[in-house]
């Protein structure tokens, strides 16, 4: 019994050290970077040539849910001695005056601002990132955005709204809108020409 026992041992022992040998992982990419580089991104994932392919599992990508911009991380081992990394970034919406973003899902991604297409966001106080981003989404043709704790402003080509709630201008969107300064509130709406 002893010597069965033995032997399963220096079996298992085989069969460890050959599956860290037999198929190393030879070659590595990722794939759906667009802001992202590789290299930096496989090295954290620990996905790097020589690794043993059979020890490469999903828990190689916890590393990657700590940067703001990957949305999604994927790991695929399309043949032996293979590894691809997918990754789904997360994309800039809103462009933030210390030179960050506002993704499309709420998300602050570092260094982000002048890749942002929407309108530039101003202002004091906490970043109120729901209102600025469902504010930029109800106006598209918004150049800016800006907020204090007394509301939000739109300033759009032919004007500006305020509101010193969100919902207001939510609401206003859809309405035809006056040339000049136009403030909402919810008793009524005073428009300067």
């Amino acid at each position: 019994m002893g010597s069965m026992k033995a032997l399963l041992a220096l079996l298992l022992a085989t069969l460890y050290v050959a599956s860290r040998v037999a198929f190393p992982l030879e070659e590595v990419e990722a794939v759906g970077l667009v802001h992202l580089e590789a290299e930096p991104l496989l090295l954290q994932a620990r996905l790097l040539p020589g690794e043993p392919w059979l020890w490469v599992g999903p828990g190689r990508l916890a590393p990657l849910g700590q940067n703001p911009w990957i949305a999604e991380a994927r790991l695929e081992k399309p043949r032996p001695g293979a590894a691809r990394l997918w990754v789904r970034e997360r994309r800039p919406f809103l462009p933030l005056p210390d030179g960050s973003a506002l993704a499309e899902d709420g998300t602050l991604l570092p260094g982000g601002g002048p890749l942002a297409p929407g309108p530039r966001v101003e202002g004091k106080g906490p970043l109120p990132k729901e209102a600025l981003l469902a504010l930029a989404r109800a106006y598209p043709e918004a150049q800016r955005l800006r907020y204090t704790p007394a509301g939000l402003w739109v300033d759009l080509p032919e004007g500006t709204l305020f509101a010193p709630e969100p919902g207001l201008l939510l609401e206003y969107a859809q309405a035809v809108r006056p040339k000049g300064e136009v403030y909402l509130y919810a008793w009524g709406v005073s428009v300067r020409p």
